[in-house]
């Protein structure tokens, strides 16, 4: 069952017991209250009567006064016409003398043969409610001196119609409680319902993101703790998508790049296979040996340069062997001149170096690697005779290298893509140019090392300027 609902049904339970409590309470006292009233009139009357009676009686003692007789005959007509007069639809009396003669009774035989109330002759009076067939009735019964006897004065009220009240009151209330809980249930349903909606959206985006679905989102319209929650949840589902994009795209970058590598190894080893299998199965003159022979040895010095920039990549990946200190700039300059001067020279292109800042807190052989990669990249993409610049100098907080080249240029969608291990923009040309693919995704690394960048600014057929920014 849905928490919602578990809610629901709780505290509409809960709403239901403390109404049906209250109102069953209401019911109970005010029958109470009604009955105990009724109570204290049939007691009024009767000690109405009472006095009324003995009222007359004393009016008329010097009547009565040595005459028995007439004093029974007097008190009878006055106990006769009282009785008369107090009678109606739900009262009657009845007065008896200590002989158990009646001098008037307007009470049924069933009324009185169920009242059994044997009142004190002291003056205390009884009274006592009983049910007679349907009807309830209150009896009050007590002795009165009325001359010179004593006289028993019995009162019935009928409360029947108090009764069938108080049952109609309680039938009322059933029924407006009844009304009132549908009204009270369906306002909690939709409240709750409402009220709890994003939680039953976090659960369903659970089980989405659960299926591998990371964009689901949950709308959020409040600002209680159910909003904030879902709040909570919809970042948790972004750090959640992020942290899985990173994921797929280093495992997509790794199969990539070991599907590279591979590509890269298949084709040397084919080719020193190939070579040695001739020099092995067949007896070839010298100059073939010696063809033979420096295709294995050019091969091998590939592999090995692959070797060499693979590992170097690696190092950089660790991010502990960046050993940076202050250097002159002149002195990375110098050291790059010497070591590119024959590469250069053997396609007439020369190194044009303009340096603006004197010094730079870099690993000098991880920087000297970068800006050889950089300046091996603009020989290879440039024409013969042909000026490769080195630029460096201070923007603000950064020291900028620029590295430029009048060579064929890279297409504006291919930008990001000269950065990913092992691409070549024309395999056939890069590989007869003894390329890897790389020296630029080595040059980032070692960039993003020092806590800086690298970018490119490049047009087809005009040249390529990389720039690489790093603290200074």
């Amino acid at each position: 069952m849905a928490l919602w609902l578990k809610i629901y049904w709780t505290v509409f339970a809960w709403i239901m017991l403390i109404i049906f409590v209250f109102s069953f309470r209401i019911v109970a006292i005010t029958g109470e209250h009604n009955l105990q009233k009724e109570y204290e009139n049939a007691l009024d009357k009767h000690a109405m009567l009472n006095d009324a009676l003995q009222i007359y009686a004393n009016a008329n003692e010097a009547l009565y006064q040595g005459n028995p007789e007439l004093e029974r005959e007097l008190i009878r007509k006055a106990v006769q016409n009282y009785g008369r007069y107090y009678t109606d639809k739900s009262s009657f009396i009845a007065v008896t003398n200590r002989d158990e003669k009646k001098l008037y009774s307007s009470m049924a035989a069933v009324d009185e043969n169920s009242m059994a109330l044997q009142p004190a002759y002291t003056g205390e009076r009884s009274y006592v409610m009983r049910s007679v067939g349907s009807r309830s009735v209150i009896f009050v019964s007590g002795w009165v001196q009325l001359g010179n006897g004593k006289y028993r004065l019995d009162y019935e009220r009928d409360i029947t119609a108090v009764k069938e009240d108080t049952k109609k009151l309680a039938a009322q209330i059933s029924i407006w409680l009844a009304g009132g809980m549908t009204v009270v249930a369906g306002g909690l349903f939709i409240i709750l319902k409402r009220a709890l909606r994003p939680l039953d959206q976090l659960w369903q985006n659970a089980k989405a993101i659960a299926r591998g679905q990371y964009e689901q989102r949950i709308k959020v319209e409040r600002d209680d703790e159910v909003g904030r929650l879902a709040a909570d949840f919809n970042d948790m589902a972004e750090a959640v998508q992020v942290k899985t994009g990173m994921l797929q795209r280093m495992i997509d970058e790794r199969e990539t790049f070991i599907a590279s590598f591979a590509h890269e190894l298949k084709t040397p080893l084919t080719s020193i296979m190939g070579y040695a299998s001739l020099l092995e199965l067949y007896n070839l003159n010298e100059k073939d040996q010696k063809q033979a022979v420096g295709f294995i040895r050019s091969e091998s010095k590939r592999l090995d340069e692959l070797a060499v920039k693979l590992m170097d990549l690696f190092r950089i990946s660790d991010g502990k062997t960046v050993a940076r200190r202050t250097v002159q700039v002149t002195e990375i300059t110098g050291q790059l001149e010497r070591a590119s001067s024959y590469v250069l020279s053997r396609k007439g292109q020369r190194l044009d170096v303009n340096i603006d800042v004197a010094e730079v807190t870099v690993d000098p052989e991880l920087w000297l690697i970068l800006l050889g990669n950089l300046a091996e990249n603009a020989s290879k993409a440039s024409p013969e005779a042909s000026v490769i610049e080195l630029r460096a100098n201070r923007e603000g907080a950064y020291v900028v290298f620029r590295v430029i080249d009048r060579g064929y240029g890279i297409p504006e969608e291919r930008l990001e893509d000269v950065f990913q291990p092992f691409f070549m923009l024309d395999r056939s040309r890069d590989r007869k140019k003894n390329g890897h693919g790389l020296g630029l995704s080595l040059c980032r690394a070692i960039a993003e090392a020092h806590g800086g960048n690298i970018s490119l600014i490049s047009r087809e057929g005009l040249g390529t300027t990389v720039i690489v920014k790093i603290p200074g």
